[in-house]
């Protein structure tokens, strides 16, 4: 990211310090709900892959950013923040508290061909 302030590189240095890693980020202008993306990825177990979803409401005021397995069959939240103009309070860390404890139990099951 290039800005060093904002909530974005908040929950991206959140990201970083816990060992996870942005592998992309897509800003969505003609999405009327969903402002920015981004697929991030366990250092440790690339195969853990999750969408984080910028959410955003119609009067700009509430927003959402949700985190969800890419690799379930179906839609799989793992966590949320919520935000008020842009600022969150406690929600960061209870959020890379849930993304912790997902990385260390989660186990895919295996597809035999």
């Amino acid at each position: 990211m290039k800005t060093q302030t904002g909530y974005k590189y908040h929950i991206e240095q959140a990201l970083i310090k816990n060992d996870w890693k942005i592998i992309e980020a897509t800003i969505c202008n003609a999405n009327i709900w969903e402002s920015e993306y981004w697929i991030v990825t366990a250092i440790h177990n690339p195969e853990i892959n999750l969408y984080v979803s910028f959410n955003k409401t119609w009067q700009y005021q509430f927003s959402e950013v949700t985190i969800s397995d890419m690799n379930a069959s179906e839609y799989t939240r793992i966590t949320s923040i919520y935000l008020s103009k842009g600022r969150f309070n406690k929600g960061l860390q209870k959020c890379i508290t849930d993304l912790t404890t997902f990385r260390n139990t989660i186990t895919y099951q295996k597809v035999i061909s």
